[in-house]
């Protein structure tokens, strides 16, 4: 039996703990391309790893992975302005390119102080009909996924997502364990005769 501290060192994934380290040298996907349709399109909150981000596809079809909150008032990217290649913030006008540097700061303009203002943004790249991103030390990038389904045509590819509330251990191990599924996963999941007591707390943790 792991003790809560083990417990936590294997599950957490945030920066700075070791499973966060860990998951931060790999490519990970972010969001379904279809998220973002077309240049200047409305961002989209993604959180990863523990971390509040936003993703924008610029004027020139770029995507940015950016922390979502303003670097001055912490405000959120999400009501932001996607404009002539930035984000620009509806609280006080901040801009942010892809790359998470400030562009223009109104209220400075001719100052050059918005060199001096950069927020955290993630390398993305496109493939498959997926962004992924990599979160981790710029040294240690690996080489963009290449999995077999990422190079069949979009014809023949059929690529979704879902939200899981749990963490990525839970849902490994129910992936692994395939002999819930003929239990849990029938063809009518309302049948008593499979699943006893659908309103019980365990069962309703289960779906």
């Amino acid at each position: 039996m792991l003790t809560r501290e083990q417990n936590d060192t294997l599950t957490q994934a945030a920066s700075g703990t070791p499973m966060g380290q860990l998951f931060r040298r790999y490519w990970i996907p972010a969001l379904l391309s279809e998220e973002l349709p077309g240049p200047d399109c409305p961002p989209v909150r993604v959180k990863l790893l523990s971390e509040r981000l936003i993703a924008f596809r610029d004027t020139q079809g770029r995507v940015g992975l950016l922390d979502e909150f303003c670097a001055h008032r912490r405000s959120s990217l999400w009501f932001a302005r996607n404009e002539e290649n930035g984000l620009r913030c509806a609280y006080h006008g901040w801009k942010y390119d892809v790359h998470g540097n400030c562009l223009e700061v109104p209220q400075e303009r001719g100052t050059g102080f918005e060199q001096r203002v950069k927020l955290t943004a993630y390398p993305t790249l496109e493939q498959g009909g997926v962004i992924w991103a990599y979160m981790g030390p710029p040294e240690r990038k690996p080489a963009p996924p290449d999995f077999e389904w990422m190079r069949a045509p979009e014809t023949h590819r059929n690529v979704t997502k879902n939200y899981q509330a749990n963490n990525f251990l839970q849902s490994l191990e129910g992936g692994l364990d395939t002999s819930h599924s003929s239990f849990l996963h029938n063809e009518s999941i309302g049948d008593n005769r499979s699943v006893r007591n659908i309103d019980s707390p365990v069962a309703s943790q289960c779906l």
